[in-house]
């Protein structure tokens, strides 16, 4: 879902679909050579209609800046806990330590739109150590709906390892790759 919403935040830096908005460049020229695609506006063309390479620039630079504000301010001012890849976090929790919140559903899905929003941006950003954070944080809202769980210490960062192998295996696309 997160490299759906990147592609479709990358493409709309660009330009936007004339058959609909919320399909990237990718869908909306399906069955059209890329540059024959008549249905895909640059952002010049959809406000000015015409050919400015300024205006281009300028809607790029535009959304780019809108979209990393909006990942800095949601993780700021809402989940201060979802900033950084969180792997060292993980790491120190699966060696005992505790750190409240940190794995919470609140901090999942301001990483997980903070993440897409990031990457569509074009800041330079890996998705890899995202991944294993966000699946740490699934592996322990799934776990503290079982009162075994959820009495044991132990049993959980047995969860939170289990899912840290599971977000490896996801950000890679190696299914053996988190094993």
């Amino acid at each position: 879902m997160i490299s759906i919403v990147t592609e479709w935040l990358s493409d709309a830096k660009q330009g936007v679909c004339s058959r609909g908005w919320w399909l990237n460049q990718k869908f909306c020229c399906w069955e059209e050579a890329d540059e024959a695609c008549a249905a895909w506006l640059t952002w010049d063309q959809a406000l000015v209609g015409g050919s400015s390479g300024f205006i281009r620039w300028l809607a790029f630079v535009t959304t780019g800046t809108a979209m990393a504000a909006t990942c800095a301010f949601l993780v700021r001012g809402y989940a201060p806990l979802a900033a950084g890849s969180g792997l060292g976090e993980i790491k120190a929790i699966l060696g005992g330590f505790v750190i409240r919140g940190f794995m919470g559903g609140w901090t999942l899905v301001m990483k997980s739109v903070g993440l897409a929003l990031a990457v569509g941006s074009g800041l330079s950003v890996g998705k890899e150590g995202p991944a294993v954070h966000m699946g740490c944080c699934i592996g322990n809202v799934v776990a503290r709906n079982f009162s075994k769980y959820r009495r044991s210490a132990a049993r959980q960062r047995e969860v939170i390892s289990a899912a840290a192998a599971a977000g490896v295996a996801v950000a890679f696309g190696a299914p053996i790759g988190g094993v």
